[in-house]
């Protein structure tokens, strides 16, 4: 029987990839996100000045913002730096928490405590609410580098979540008769770690990693919608008018610049960032149950 899911969650995400590094170099596609302030347009035979923001057409085919920017020019200019941010956060929970999580595989000592308060901690409220609590911390608003401690900190939200389940693997590991004997011989952690443990927990691992992208990245688009972006400037928008804006091309920050007009019953230019996010949230999800079920397959 043939893996639909996995296939599926492939297609998407060679798509999601070639969308994300050749797309910018399309030619029908406006790398340098110019703005076209007017437009001359013909109606009822007489040719007419339009401001935009302008409808889908043949030269915009997603239509523009209020601007003047092509809607899908910044959908695939944006589309690099979102999935480079998601990879990386879920990159530096993994590697904060898989050895967290091995080392407190005994269920005893000081990691199995800190991972114990660390998921606790995190798990009395929605991620979204806690990460928009720490990014909100005054020293953190004009940190210098925000955009790192912006990763860690979205990072560090669900470390507790992923160590705790890769210590219960290990810890179910450890109990096995041959785990036991290795232990009996005298191998160090280590070793058991390198020869045992990752290899054993791997395809697991990168299940639950790709599943992860897309909680991060659902939990971007809910920081974008309570206006907390990975990285802003302070600026001044108007006569005296100081605002956080968000320096980034990502899709959250799409989202975010347009949440407002869901007010005005223009959900169109909501729709495409959203349904953007939604397209590789289905990706990381069918690429890891088709990915589950080959490992399962293999076992």
């Amino acid at each position: 029987m043939k893996n639909i899911p996995l296939w599926l969650g492939g297609t998407l995400l060679a798509f999601l990839v070639f969308v994300a590094f050749v797309g910018p170099h399309l030619p029908f596609i406006d790398a340098d996100l110019s703005k076209e302030r007017s437009r001359w347009v013909m109606k009822n035979g007489e040719e007419k000045l339009v401001l935009p923001a302008f409808k889908p057409s043949s030269k915009n085919l997603l239509g523009t913002d209020k601007e003047g920017v092509d809607n899908l020019s910044r959908l695939v200019v944006g589309a690099k730096e979102t999935i480079l941010f998601v990879l990386a956060i879920a990159a530096v929970r993994y590697i904060i928490a898989v050895p967290l999580g091995i080392m407190a595989r005994r269920k005893t000592g000081f990691c199995h405590r800190l991972i114990t308060f660390w998921n606790q901690l995190f798990s009395y409220m929605p991620p979204v609410f806690a990460s928009a609590l720490l990014l909100a911390l005054p020293f953190l608003l004009f940190a210098q580098y925000r955009l790192a401690w912006a990763i860690l900190i979205l990072a560090s939200v669900e470390v507790g979540r992923v160590a705790v389940t890769v210590q219960e693997q290990a810890y179910k590991m450890s109990r096995e008769p041959y785990m036991e004997a290795s232990s009996a011989l005298g191998l160090r952690t280590r070793t058991l770690t390198k020869n045992y443990y990752v290899p054993i927990m791997f395809p697991e691992m990168v299940v639950n990693f790709c599943l992860d992208m897309g909680k991060v990245l659902l939990l971007l688009g809910q920081l974008a919608i309570v206006n907390i972006f990975l990285g802003h400037e302070w600026k001044e928008v108007d006569y005296y008018t100081m605002k956080f804006v968000e320096t980034g091309l990502n899709w959250a920050t799409i989202l975010a610049s347009h949440r407002t007009d869901i007010f005005l019953g223009k959900f169109e230019y909501v729709f495409y960032p959203a349904c953007a996010m939604m397209i590789a949230i289905v990706t990381f999800n069918l690429l890891a149950e088709g990915l589950r079920r080959r490992f399962q397959v293999r076992g």
